[in-house]
């Protein structure tokens, strides 16, 4: 870090401005110490991409802030399976020492964070070292590096890298397309025009040598059911249109589309909601060969009706949506996703005594009186709940996929609060789990024992958590449909 009162003409070569700016900051100075960076925003020519690398490499008079200047890999680059270390470069402006490194590292598995104490905190560097159970596969990595003063202070960095193989060439498959969210799979969209599917995945072949490696342009393909050396679905070849070199210790990466008509192999697995496995396997010129896979499945879907029983004011309705939202990224994460969220209101007028539930027969007849012809899952939100240790019910497990009678819908809490000010608010975290959890048993989900499961049967603690059976679970009803 640059003093910016202190720094030779010279010296702000490092930030990457001219010599004439340089000067015009050296002119400003001299007339007066610089105590804020708005007071650069006069110089004749001061692009903005010059002011913001001013900013973040140059401190002022008295500056007692806390920075990361750089992380940098020990060794250049992280390979799969092999122990590494970060190095971090910071700047303290204050006495007060610098006394702690965390790294959050996010990658294809769980995340888990790294904290280790600085002894030294005057050197201005600190590693962080990753050993053997630390280790990662081949595949992109982000590290997000915190460091802590005693005093407080906190300064963060972002380094994105991607691990090289150790073996030391690899192949590997990734989402690709305009529907990635879910799980890490490959996602079978319906496009209605053609009537066909389309496959999109990125093929990312990494290099962990010091030698270019060539490859062969013909691919081969094939799709399974029940995993690699299962059925197999179709199968097949094509070539690249351009020469595929993976660089000496680097990547390259290509994007495959399948287009899968009415009648196909493909086309019927996804129709009927099932997963395949796709396998792709390339042959370098060397006669290495290297494959990966990935799973392929449609997003599913369906679509709620959300029905306030009862007036709500507008900071409730607010936190309501809110509230709703969250329960379709909770479905999203389980690659099942909303068709459609329609809203209705049963206003104080009509609702009578369904505005509170008191008991499952009162429940029943809301379902009987009241139900929106389509082919929705009905979510009634009532004012309160008044019997026995429910906070929301379901017409069955599972609920009809049809409208009419008295178990066609699910009734929850709208946990609803005043604040200090008398404001009345919606427990949105609560809120957007039952609706989930009640939804979930609408489309066949029974209670479990896991805290950190969407079907517990205790709100309290109820996390926001849908295991693969669970989604296999849910897959025949008939609200579910491909999106």
């Amino acid at each position: 870090m640059l003093d910016l009162n202190k720094a030779k003409k010279e010296q702000f070569k490092y930030l990457g401005i001219s010599a004439k700016i340089a000067d015009s900051i050296i002119r400003l100075r001299q007339k007066h110490k610089i105590t804020n960076f708005s007071q650069l925003r006069d110089i004749t020519g001061l692009s903005i991409s010059n002011f913001e690398q001013i900013k973040r490499k140059t401190v002022l008079q008295g500056d007692n802030s806390l920075h990361i200047l750089n992380v940098t890999i020990q060794d250049t680059f992280v390979y799969s399976d092999r122990p590494f270390k970060l190095n971090i470069e910071y700047f303290n402006g204050s006495k007060q020492p610098v006394a702690l490194v965390a790294a959050r590292v996010t990658w294809a598995g769980e995340p888990f964070s790294i904290e280790q104490e600085i002894k030294d905190s005057h050197k201005g560097t600190v590693s962080i070292e990753f050993e053997s159970e630390q280790t990662l596969p081949v595949g992109h990595s982000e590290f997000s590096i915190r460091l802590h003063r005693s005093d407080g202070a906190e300064a963060n960095f972002q380094k994105s890298v991607y691990v090289l193989p150790s073996n030391p060439l690899s192949l590997s498959l990734s989402p690709a397309g305009a529907t990635v969210t879910g799980t890490w799979s490959a996602r079978g969209t319906h496009q209605a025009s053609s009537d066909t599917y389309l496959t999109e995945i990125d093929v990312i072949i990494a290099n962990g040598s010091t030698v270019t490696v060539a490859m062969n342009r013909r691919t081969e393909w094939k799709f399974w059911d029940g995993g690699i050396g299962g059925s197999l679905v179709e199968s097949g070849t094509f070539d690249w249109n351009v020469n595929v070199n993976v660089p000496i210790n680097g990547t390259w990466q290509g994007r495959i589309a399948f287009t899968s008509p009415r009648g196909s192999g493909i086309y019927n697995k996804y129709n009927n909601k099932e997963d395949m496995t796709i396998e792709i396997i390339m042959t370098a010129k060397d006669d290495r060969r290297v494959s990966g896979s990935i799973t392929c499945r449609v997003m599913l879907a369906y679509g709620v009706n959300i029905i306030k029983v009862g007036n709500f004011d507008s900071r409730e309705g607010l936190d309501l949506y809110s509230a709703v939202d969250i329960t379709r990224q909770i479905y999203e994460k389980r690659d099942i996703t909303f068709r459609g969220v329609l809203r209705w209101i049963i206003d104080d007028t009509r609702a009578g005594g369904f505005r509170i539930l008191d008991s499952e027969t009162e429940f029943r007849d809301l379902l009987r009186s009241w139900s929106v012809p389509n082919d929705y899952i009905d979510v009634y939100v009532c004012q309160d709940f008044n019997w026995s240790t429910f906070n929301g019910y379901a017409g069955d497990i599972p609920g009809p996929a049809s409208k009419g009678g008295d178990k066609d819908g699910v009734a929850v809490d709208k946990t609803g609060y005043s604040d200090g000010s008398g404001v009345k608010h919606l427990n949105i975290d609560i809120l957007s789990k039952l609706i989930g959890h009640e939804v979930g048993h609408y489309l066949g989900l029974p209670h479990v024992t896991d805290s950190n499961n969407l079907m517990l049967s205790d709100t309290s603690i109820r996390g926001p958590d849908l295991t693969y059976d669970q989604y296999r679970l849910m897959l025949p009803h008939g609200y579910l449909v491909v999106g």
